[in-house]
This record gives structure tokens, sequence and C-alpha cells, in this order.
């Protein structure tokens, strides 16, 4: 939630506080404009009656803390004990100080104990010259607080003219708002909906909601929303987003070249992700008429990219698809053994409005040192992190484990795990991995105790040992020996200072790494992997000893509950292991070839993709937010919204496969 803080930060100003706090004086030698710090302010509370004047005493030093841009010091005063439960006809003043400094300290702690006693009705409790200002602290606030639903039902209540913004700046902040809620607390926010204002914006992001939905499908269903909603103040005009939904079907590619390895070492990738491009294409034009038996089976004629068509001779790489009911033009290019820069130019014969490639990082950080590209590029991998900017038609996207890394360095933060233990192997991919998590975590204000690296070959017995200290603890065992010249009876002692395990591994050490940390006194520390640690492929029979793990993973192995994903699976083999995720990647390709533009116009536009929900930043990356799960008798259990800390109830059966 946008807001704007050079105003804000004025709304704790003396001529407001003239108007709300009550009339009286300090005695003598208490006058709050002679304090200097928040601590000689509660000194000096004391020495008043206890209550309201001493309540009123101290919001009058806050207030000219605030005054003087000194927030630190009325936070430290409006979260005393003292003004823990302020008197009823000084409440509202205190709200207005905390809420003030709250959002000038960007506090979001504060904030959610704020927005917890707020009701979006509260500002109207103030003079009427303050009803703006108030109003607006309070959208703030519940933006800080993350409480979305909240700051929308104020935007739909509120007159425009008091905030001094035309209805489009409203429409535009109240959707915003909405995308952030919960589906579970629109439901529950719909279903006690009253007003026509309130009942329309919940049906609009009640219908926008729905999973798999096509560009199409959405623009249908915003306009059938005006006509069924003539009158809402939210018709007209649209919200920005949904406007620009309704217009980008206009600028969508309408020629795509797919550029991939599909034969030689990457085959097996590239042809998993041609399948899942494919298979997205054909399904997004299914209920116009479509069967989506033709996305892509291999005994399907309408799949003219077939190893035959694609591995006989230069002349036969470029392979046109059957077109889909939009008319959408798809060429499939093999690019095994070609540099990519090489093939541009018969990439650019066919003249695309957009090319999907290369899969290589090599290539992409070729492409990302250029100035410019004659076309639009969607990378399916990451250039090299560097400070020259890439081309501006170049978009990168893949599964990236970098942004696992900050995932979960994220939920150890919000887990209030300050003091971890990271297990990391070796070698290049290592490398990045223990960088983004380290720099993740130090942003979070956590503290990598130690990082233990292994290789594949090492004794896993050992390393955990190191991480947990129980080595030293042998050593200064025996030192102690040595010191006294005596036999010590030694109980070694896992380090007491960390409060979680990050374990970056592959499954087959993983299940050994695990037992170990409960051998070695750990087993009561959680323990946090990236999705390495799943093959995507149930195995409660080796998977139990990652019983109690968490990790994140992709939508499309961790929810098993869309259409297309069960399409998918009745139509393909091999979806349930590692390639499944590259078949993932595919078809978010193409879903990402229809937003681009829209993820372009609108900052922080999310895409509901099957390998996670996907944003653009404004350097052309895509980035994915994952789902988490956690084992459970040796399977995966999906860690649900309603349920993160009880660790959901959906269960997977193994595939038969």
């Amino acid at each position: 939630m946008s807001c704007h803080l050079p105003n804000l930060r004025r709304l704790a100003a003396a001529s407001i506080l003239t108007a709300l706090i009550a009339s009286g004086c300090a005695p003598i030698g208490l006058q709050t404009e002679s304090l200097r710090t928040a601590e000689e302010a509660l000194s000096a509370s004391q020495d008043l009656d206890p209550g309201l004047e001493t309540q009123r005493f101290l919001l009058k030093a806050a207030a000219n803390f605030q005054d003087n841009g000194q927030h630190d010091f009325a936070r430290r005063i409006l979260r005393s004990d003292t003004l823990a439960d302020p008197v009823a006809e000084l409440r509202a003043q205190y709200l207005l100080l905390s809420m003030g400094s709250a959002v000038a300290l960007d506090d979001r702690d504060w904030a959610e104990d704020l927005a917890r006693n707020l009701t979006p009705q509260q500002y109207q409790e103030y003079p009427e010259e303050l009803l703006a200002r108030v109003a607006n602290l309070q959208i703030s606030v519940y933006g800080l607080a993350g409480e979305h639903l909240k700051a929308a039902q104020l935007l739909m209540a509120i007159d425009p003219q008091l905030l001094e913004m035309d209805r489009q700046a409203i429409n535009d902040r109240i959707w915003q708002a909405l995308k952030q809620t919960s589906t579970s607390e629109l439901e529950k926010a719909a279903a006690s909906a009253v007003g026509f204002e309130n009942q329309g914006w919940f049906e609009l992001a009640a219908t926008l909601r729905q999973p798999g939905l096509t560009l199409e499908e959405e623009s249908r269903a915003i306009r059938n929303w005006q006509f069924n909603w003539i009158g809402h103040p939210g018709t007209q005009p649209l919200p920005s987003e949904l406007a620009l939904m309704t217009q980008v079907i206009e600028k969508r590619p309408e020629r795509i070249t797919l550029a991939i390895p599909l034969s030689g070492p990457l085959a097996a990738a590239g042809n998993m992700v041609r399948e899942g491009f494919l298979a997205a294409y054909y399904a997004s034009g299914e209920r116009q008429g479509r069967s989506a038996e033709s996305a892509g089976n291999k005994e399907s004629p309408e799949n003219a990219a077939t190893d035959d068509n694609l591995n006989d001779g230069n002349e036969k790489r470029a392979v046109p698809v059957s077109p889909g009911p939009d008319n959408t033009q798809i060429t499939i290019v093999d690019t095994h053994g070609r540099a990519f820069a090489d093939i541009m130019p018969e990439l650019l014969q066919t003249k695309p409005d957009l090319i999907i490639g290369p899969l290589g990082k090599e290539d992409v950080g070729r492409l990302a040192e250029q100035d410019q590209l004659p076309v639009p590029v969607l990378a399916l991998n990451y250039a090299p992190e560097h400070n020259r900017a890439s081309p501006r038609e170049l978009f990168q996207f893949g599964l990236s484990a970098e942004d696992e890394a900050r995932q979960i360095a994220d939920r150890v933060s919000a887990e209030g795990l300050t003091q971890v233990l990271v297990v990391i192997p070796r070698g290049e991919w290592g490398d990045r991995i223990a960088e983004v998590l380290q720099k993740r975590l130090n942003e979070q204000e956590g503290v990598v105790l130690e990082m233990d690296r292994y290789f594949d070959t090492d004794n896993f017995r050992d390393v955990a040992a190191d991480l947990l200290g129980i080595n030293a603890s042998r050593e200064r065992a025996i030192e102690l020996e040595r010191t006294m010249g005596l036999n010590v009876e030694f109980e070694p002692r896992r380090r007491q200072d960390a409060e979680a395990i990050i374990m970056v591994a592959e499954p087959v050490i993983a299940r050994q790494f695990k037992p170990l940390f409960s051998f070695y006194y750990a087993g009561d520390l959680p323990v946090f992997s990236p999705s390495i640690v799943y093959t995507g492929r149930p195995d409660p029979t080796r998977d139990r000893d990652l019983n109690g793990v968490f990790f994140t993973d992709l939508p499309w192995i961790l929810d098993r509950d869309t259409k297309f994903r069960q399409q998918a699976y009745e139509q393909f083999d091999n979806l349930a292991g590692p390639l499944g995720r590259l078949f993932a990647m595919g078809a978010d390709a193409w879903i990402l070839s229809t937003r681009l533009p829209l993820m372009q116009k609108i900052p922080d536009t999310i895409v509901d993709g099957h390998t996670g929900e996907l944003t653009l930043d404004d350097r052309g990356r895509i980035h994915r937010t994952q789902l988490w799960g956690v084992f459970r008798e040796g399977v995966p259990v999906l860690v649900s919204e309603q349920d993160e800390d009880q660790d959901s109830v959906i269960t997977f059966e193994p595939e038969q496969n």
C-alpha cells in the first residue's frame, strides 16, 4: 500500500495536538518542552498522579518529540507500560501519535499491534479537520501490518474528496489491497459483506482469483462484471491494472519462436520444457473448442516438433507448430551445438514478436552483455549477476536456486529464528546459494553461527559433528584431561546458541544428515531446505528419515489440485520426478509470453504460475515465490495458508508411474 510519507510525518504536528490534547497544564518544573530524552519524560511522570494526569503529560511529551523528528523517543514513551491502557478520553490522541511514529519509523511490529485495535471506521471519530490525515495514517498502518482487507474496506467507504484523490487513484488502491488479501479472508469478508459497493468489489476479486484463468477469460470476466454491476464506483473507471488487462490481449505476441536444445546433452531438459510449453499453449484455448489432446502427446500428428523433424539437418531445425485457437504462431528451433548469438539471424527469419530461449546460462550471459536486442527475448535461465544493465528487451526466467535461498531466509526470519547453522555443498552452485543466503539473512538481522561446506564423498558424521559443535566439545574435554592429568567423565554437548538448521542437500545426502542431527542432540531444531531435498516423487520408505524437514518447492509439486496438472499427468510420463519441474517451467514460459506486457506496465504484478507466484523486477528478471511443505511419515505435507503453524493436513499418495 503506497503512502505519502512527507505528509504523514507531519500528522503529529503541534497544530494537531492542540486540537486533540485536552486542556490542563503540567505542574511547574514538569514542562515537556524542556525534556531531552524519553527516559527523562518517563522519570518525570512518576511525580504526577497516576492515570489521566500522567498519561496526558506523556502524550504531550511524545508529541513534542515528534515535532522535533525524534520518533524513537516518542516510541519509547508511547510503548511504555504507563500508556499500555490509555484512559478513554485520551485514546484518540494516543492512537494518532502512535500511528504517526509507527509509520515514520516503518515499525511493522508496532503497526501490527495497532491494527488489531483499529476498525476501518476509526478515523471517523476525529474532528473534521483531521479526518483526511488520520485516514491516510490508518491506511498506511494497515499496509505496514499486512491488514490489506481492512485497508480496502476503509477505502471503499471513504469519500475520495476527503483524501484529495480522484476516483481512479482510489480504485487502484482498493484493487491492490484486495490483491494482497488472502483467499480465506476474502471468502469470509464476501460472505458477510453488506452494501452494494462492498459486495461488488468482493465479487470482482473472487472472480479473478479463480485458478487457471487465461488472459482471455480474465478479460471476459472483467467485462461481464462491468455489465452486471452498472453504477458500481469500481466500473468507472476500472482499476488501471484491470483496464490494462482488457487491452493487453491486443499487444501480446502473435509469433513466438521457442529456441532450445532438443538434441544432445540437454535434450531431456529441452524436450520437457517444450512439452510443458505446448501443453499450456493448447490448454489456454481448450475452452474455446480446442481439444487438449493436441497439446503435444508424442503420437499427436499436430505436434510437429518431433525428434525426427528436428535432428535431420539444419534446414529442418525450424519447425512450425499448428496454430492454436487464438492464431498465435509457434515455431520451434533446436539450438543444440550452436551459440545462440550465431543463430539469431535464423531465428529472425520467421519475424517473431518474442523469442523464448536460450536454456544455457552462458548463452544468456552473452545476451545480457548486448546493448540492444532486435526483438524481446524471454531467456530460460539467468545471466551471472553484474553491475552492467542488461538490454531492456531481455527477460530472464528459470528455476532459480537463489530465489529459494531468499525464501528460506525469509521463512526463518518470519518464524522469529535469528541464529542458524548452515550446511551447503562445495562448488560453484553452492557458492551462489551460500552468498545469497548469507546476504538475505543479514538483511533480516539473522546470524549464521556456522556454515559448513561438504563434498559428496565426505564423512557426513564428521560434517554434522563439526556443524553442531560436537567435535569442539570433545576437544575441550581432551584439553581438560591434559591440563588436569585425570580421566574426565565426558558426555558431548551440541552448541546451545543455534535456533535452526538450513540444510542444502539432495535426498540421498539429506536422509543421512537429518538422523545425524538428532543423534547429535539437535533433534529439537527446525530444519529448512530448498527443493532439491525432494525428488518430486513420493517415497515414504526412504523419506521417513526426512520427517520434520520444511522445504520450499513448486506449486506443480506441492499443489496437485489444478485441472491442467491432472490433464498433464494423464498424457505424459515422468512428471512426478525432477523433469516435471522443467515441464512446469515450460508451461510458465507460455503464461509469461502473454503476461509480459502487463508485468512491464504494472509494477508488482503477480502471475500465478505452476512454478510459483511470478513477479518481474526492474532488471527484467522473473522471481518466483514457491509453496512450503514438510515431511510427515515420509510424505510431503503442504503447509497451507490457514495452517502454517499446524503443517496443514494435505498429504500425497505415491505416484503410480
